[in-house]
């Protein structure tokens, strides 16, 4: 057993002995994403992390792990207290997802349903528009619904998506940068950099969750890159099957009030519903005859 950073407690094997060895090679080397997925842990495990104490197990700065807790309070992922931090959850409702999933088992997860906000998505698309599709597998799915489509300009950083809408006799776009394994995304300054030179008319961004705090994902170098492609677009639609209610991971992609419509597959609950009006997103319900929750 390994002893709790924050408090002197116990964690078993699964909540720490994987992560790291100690020493040089240990916890002082670990990325940043895989530091702060830690500290998050930790939060929900015990409510509350100490600085000193967490900088000292992981052989790291404590201004490094302060500005950790900043950018984590950022993404409304904890609220910082004096010495420490403390879970932001506002409700025993939200799950905090830690890790991501393989493609292949998310991409059968809901696939009826995905295909069904996928073909939903893709009508809302016009004439001659010129739209960016994020990586995901909501997302991979409305690539698939416009193959036929050849009046459209299709911006991408999914090399699934790029491939599927290879067949299309409309123009297809891969921004340039860094492939990420498994998703197959590009990433990195480069793609960022480049969405500036571009004016999207529509983009359809795919989310790991959503709470009232906010759509969730749970790659930072993934959300980088889609909030590059929200800088850019006249409207953005956010592709949430409803197994993603109530859930959040790592990083933040962007506030509610941030999104103009969300296409899911039900309604979601009360609470969200009454967020999602208040950030005046439209939220669409995808079916055989496709209804919008606020008219």
């Amino acid at each position: 057993m390994q002893s709790d950073p924050a408090h002197g407690h116990d964690f078993g094997p699964r909540e720490l002995g994987d992560r790291a060895d100690s020493g040089e090679h240990g916890f002082g080397r670990m990325p940043a994403g895989a530091r702060q997925s830690l500290i998050l842990e930790w939060i929900e495990h015990k409510g509350f992390v100490s600085v000193s104490k967490i900088a000292g197990n992981l052989h790291v700065a404590e201004m490094t792990i302060r500005r950790d807790l900043v950018l984590l309070e950022e993404r409304g992922l904890l609220a910082r207290t004096h010495g420490g931090a403390v879970s932001s959850a506002s409700s025993p409702r939200e799950i905090f997802d830690l890790e991501e999933p393989a493609f292949k088992r998310r991409r059968h997860r809901n696939a009826r349903e995905k295909t069904a906000i996928a073909t939903c998505a893709a009508a809302l698309i016009g004439p001659g528009e010129t739209i960016a599709i994020d990586v995901g597998t909501s997302t991979l799915s409305l690539a698939e619904a416009v193959v036929e489509r050849h009046d459209l300009r299709v911006f991408t950083n999914s090399l699934r998506a790029a491939m599927t809408l290879s067949a299309s006799k409309s123009p297809v776009y891969v921004l340039g940068g860094e492939v990420r394994n498994p998703e197959q995304s590009v990433v990195g300054s480069r793609a960022v950099s480049e969405l500036q030179n571009y004016n999207i008319d529509r983009v359809f961004i795919g989310v790991s969750g959503l709470i009232e705090a906010g759509f969730f994902d749970y790659s930072v170098e993934d959300t980088e890159v889609k909030r590059a492609f929200i800088a850019r677009a006249d409207q953005v639609v956010i592709l949430c099957d409803a197994s993603k209610f109530d859930h959040r991971s790592l990083a933040r992609v962007c506030e509610l009030s941030g999104v103009d419509v969300m296409v899911t597959d039900a309604a979601p609950p009360a609470h969200l519903a009454r967020a999602l009006e208040a950030a005046n997103v439209e939220i669409i319900i995808a079916g055989p005859e496709p209804g919008r929750l606020f008219d």
